[in-house]
Order: structure tokens, then sequence, then C-alpha cells
């Protein structure tokens, strides 16, 4: 009988595997859940992350911005505005359309007093290009105040701040209007002793897309 008690029972073992078996299964079957919820909260983490990119707009940028003197007296004021505007590689295709026409405005304290011709334009996806654009405003075309402002900004001060808008078409999907980027304010310094031309004083001004 003692021996008996020795023999391992086999239908014990067999209950003991099926139960092991059991278990992996069931954390195989938590484990993949888990991985599903996972990856479903990444892509929508993404997706959302898209959609805010796709909404605000990858920023362009002016790196150049020459701001020359043409003609000033106290009653006469002639002035040129020459940008350089880098257009991102985000940007063509998805956003701006890769041909078109803008056009570019210049403010000074909110109140705009220059505005480009129609400048066309053709762009290459993935490429970033720069787009050279030229602005000229006379007295005719500025508010007295805000020429005797601008006028005491150079005698004065030696340096001038003017904003800038960019308007581009929108390829957007489903959209057919567009693009309207407002830049930071730049500031524009003449030399010691010069009242004819200034330079950018910042790296590159921002430009943000506006909703």
């Amino acid at each position: 009988m003692e021996n008996e008690a020795l023999i391992p029972n086999p239908t014990s073992q067999q209950g003991g595997l099926k139960r092991d078996k059991d278990v992996r299964i069931c954390l195989g079957i938590v484990f993949g859940l888990l991985l599903v919820a996972a990856v479903f909260h990444i892509l929508k983490f993404v997706g959302k992350v898209t959609e805010e990119e796709q909404k605000r707009g990858p920023e362009i940028t002016i790196p150049s911005m020459d701001f020359t003197v043409l003609n000033m007296t106290e009653t006469r004021l002639s002035v040129k505005w020459d940008l350089l505007i880098r257009i991102p590689p985000k940007l063509p295709g998805f956003y701006v359309c890769l041909e078109g026409d803008f056009k570019v405005f210049i403010a000074y304290k909110g109140v705009t007093i220059a505005t480009s011709p129609i400048q066309s334009y053709t762009l290459k996806p993935h490429w970033s290009k720069l787009l050279k654009v030229s602005l000229i405003a006379s007295e005719e075309d500025i508010d007295g105040a805000i020429m005797k402002n601008i006028v005491e900004d150079i005698k004065a001060r030696g340096e001038v701040r003017f904003g800038s808008e960019l308007l581009f078409p929108d390829c957007r999907f489903g959209t057919t209007g567009k693009m309207n980027y407002a830049c930071d304010e730049a500031t524009l310094r003449f030399e010691p002793g010069s009242q004819r031309d200034a330079t950018l004083v910042e790296n590159h001004t921002k430009c943000a897309y506006q909703p």
C-alpha cells in the first residue's frame, strides 16, 4: 500500500498542466488587450497633434528686411522695404499651393501703411525657398500723424519698428481661402550718423498663421 501512495496520479498532473495553460492564455489575452489599448491611445494622441499642427501651420520667417529712406523732409517722406521671406519645407503643397500669388503688408503701430503688388511664386514639395519682395510708400500713402512719428523715430531714435503680414493661397484639403500670416514687429536700425539705410536687428522675424 505504501508503494501505491508514492506513484503520481496522472489525472492530477493533467489537471495541473491544464490550469497552467489556462492561466497563460488569460495572461496573453490581458496583455493583448493592454497592447491594443496602448496603441489606440498613442494613435489618438498622434492624431490630435497632427490636427493641431494642421490648424496652426508651420511658421514662416523673414531672415532679412532692409529699410531705405528715399526722400525725407518736414512734409515729404518716401521709403522702401526689401524683404526676404523664407518658406519652410513643410509648407509647400500640403498648406500653401505650389503655384500662386501672394501679398505683403507693412504696418506701423498696427496701421497698414504699405501693400506690395501681387507677387507670383513657384514652390517644390518638401523644399524650402526664399522669396524676395519690395514695397514702396510715400506721404500719399501714409497718414500725416503716422508719417511725423516715423520721421521722429528715424531722426531721434535712429531706429523704427514695423509689423508685417503675409497672405498666401490656402491649399489644405477642403479649403479654398487664404492663409494669413502675422509677423512679429521688426526693429530696423540705422548706422550711426546715417538716416538713409536701416537693417534688421533680430536674426529673423517669425510669422505665425492666423486661423
